[in-house]
């Protein structure tokens, strides 16, 4: 039995599926070093542009696919079968599409017009940058931590921050689009998994940018913004990144299987090879169940998204139980992982070993604050009684 799955994919989504598994060679052979140099391999990168996986995202009147979350979610899954931080970045692109539907359409076709086939980081916090206003657009200063992809980004998203005028603050917050090699990149990403996706601080010094690719924001009373991407896209783009770490996890299974089949000895027992246990072969097979159904919990979360984009809206009910088929899927794939480690044995920790990367690159990766389980599962229980509020304030 093969470790790939039948997934029941419709024939056109099954060929992009395909040209994704045809980098799965080239993104193994290249994991180890993009980790050592704590980013992709250029050769990675130009391979994902020039296949057209950064422009998935991105709306078809700037020339993009603009695929659906199924699809999407499929194709970065095949993409993290070959290295979940290749398929973290290409997932990161989502915000292409949160990028174009937000500033005005100059600062669109001056971002997108030359190409689709742009990459798109975006920063989900900032330490103390600000704007000042300047003669056609602002000047922005500050620090912009845990940019994924800021070294081969071509744009990325300045959020929320604060306008002042002689040090002190107006009360105006606005968004920016600007490329991240227009700062300075600090090379700070120092952590135990996901190193390859490079995702270092910017720091700009007075960076101009200008109206065109301004997001000027409203406050309400409440403190909310009026004009800032609705709670599905947020989730949305937080469940593309999922979908890298189910594919790590088929990766760990790829090569457990490939050990096993090889004659991996079982040390110490009355058996010759691992797969003359009659228990290993069903932590196999379980394993590659628990795979398959993390697949299932993540394209059946993808579906719920792709509804609510259909209908314009997202209920609390949809968003809830769409996040929580989320976190189920990488609780499957975490249940698969440790029979796949049992499986592997010590061997499986050595630096040489493609295993213990998946494994450290889904634990980091899965541990993202968008990815919380018992808030998840907070938000589900609350959701389903339909007495208390969600505690979330991004899904």
């Amino acid at each position: 039995m093969s470790t790939d799955l039948d997934l029941g994919y419709a024939p056109e989504v099954q060929e992009l599926v395909d040209k994704a598994h045809g980098l799965i060679p080239l993104l193994r052979a290249n994991a180890a070093r993009g980790e050592e140099d704590r980013g992709i391999v250029a050769e990675c990168a130009d391979a994902l542009r020039d296949n057209g996986f950064f422009r998935m995202s991105v709306p078809r009147w700037l020339g993009g696919d603009e695929l659906d979350i199924r699809t999407q979610t499929a194709v970065i899954a095949a993409i993290g079968r070959g290295d979940a931080s290749a398929g973290w970045l290409v997932s990161i692109t989502g915000a292409a599409e949160t990028l174009s539907s937000l500033v005005s359409a100059e600062g669109a076709k001056e971002m997108f017009g030359a190409s689709p086939d742009v990459y798109v980081c975006a920063n989900g916090g900032h330490h103390g940058a600000t704007a000042t206003r300047a003669d056609g657009g602002y000047r922005v200063s500050g620090r912009f931590p845990t940019i994924s992809g800021c070294e081969i980004g071509d744009w990325m998203i300045l959020a929320v921050v604060p306008v002042v005028a002689d040090g002190e603050p107006t009360g105006e917050l606005i968004s920016m689009a600007a490329p991240p090699g227009d700062g300075r990149i600090d090379r700070t990403w120092h952590v135990a998994g996901m190193q390859a996706t490079g995702s270092h601080t910017v720091e700009y010094d007075g960076l101009f940018v200008p109206d065109s690719r301004v997001i000027k924001h409203e406050v309400t009373p409440q403190g909310s913004l009026t004009n800032f991407p609705s709670l599905e896209t947020f989730a949305a783009v937080a469940h593309r990144s999922i979908a890298s770490l189910v594919g790590a996890v088929h990766g760990a299974l790829d090569v457990v299987r490939a050990i096993l089949e090889k004659g991996k000895p079982l040390i110490d027992t009355t058996y010759a090879t691992s797969l003359d246990s009659p228990v290993a072969r069903q932590w196999l097979g379980e394993a590659t169940h628990l795979v398959d159904t993390s697949y299932q919990h993540m394209l059946t979360a993808s579906d719920i998204y792709d509804r609510a984009r259909a209908a314009g809206s997202m209920s609390r009910e949809e968003r809830t139980r769409a996040r929580r088929h989320g976190v189920s899927a990488l609780e499957a794939a975490r249940q698969a992982l440790m029979r796949i480690l049992d499986l592997g044995g010590t061997g499986g920790f050595a630096s040489a070993n493609p295993l213990q990367r998946y494994w450290r690159d889904f634990e980091v990766g899965s541990h993202h604050i968008h990815f919380n389980k018992f808030v998840a599962f907070e938000d589900y229980s609350r959701t389903l009684l339909g007495t208390e509020e969600p505690v979330s304030v991004i899904h």
